[in-house]
């Protein structure tokens, strides 16, 4: 495995940031960043049914698809520092914690991104007036 696709929630304060320090951390693998709002991201994952829910989805470049916390994970698990960490949560004994840790943050992911300043990319974008880095350049 060589990239791990990311389709996250651009609309979302909280997943914007998350996107931003997965981009920042030492990787063992290639990220690419696509927005779910991407015009272009049935032409990139063919076949690729996405929720109502904006959940968190990473496609590997051999095809796999992860959601939610298996995807959580699975972001874990491409970087340098958090590897051992993935290893040890992808574990049956605590793949659960895992889960409920996912579930938790992501029921309240509208109230941390209040609590972290509330913009989605597009206004962040316009509040920082630069292009937001390593995103993906066919999706915009």
């Amino acid at each position: 495995m060589k990239q791990l696709a990311v389709i996250y929630d651009d609309s979302c304060g909280f997943c914007v940031r998350c996107r931003w320090w997965l981009a920042r951390q030492p990787a063992f693998v290639d990220y690419l960043f696509v927005p779910r709002s991407a015009p272009t991201l049935g032409q990139l994952f063919p076949g690729l049914l996405l929720g109502e829910k904006a959940e968190l989805v990473v496609v590997s470049d051999q095809g796999d698809v992860y959601r939610d916390d298996a995807a959580f994970i699975m972001c874990l698990y491409g970087l340098v520092e958090y590897r051992e960490w993935a290893l040890r949560l992808g574990t049956p004994a605590l793949m659960p914690l895992a889960a409920t840790f996912f579930r938790t943050v992501s029921k309240r992911r509208r109230w941390l991104s209040r609590l972290l300043g509330g913009a989605g990319e597009r206004e962040l974008e316009a509040l920082l007036e630069r292009k937001v880095p390593d995103v993906c350049e066919t999706c915009m």
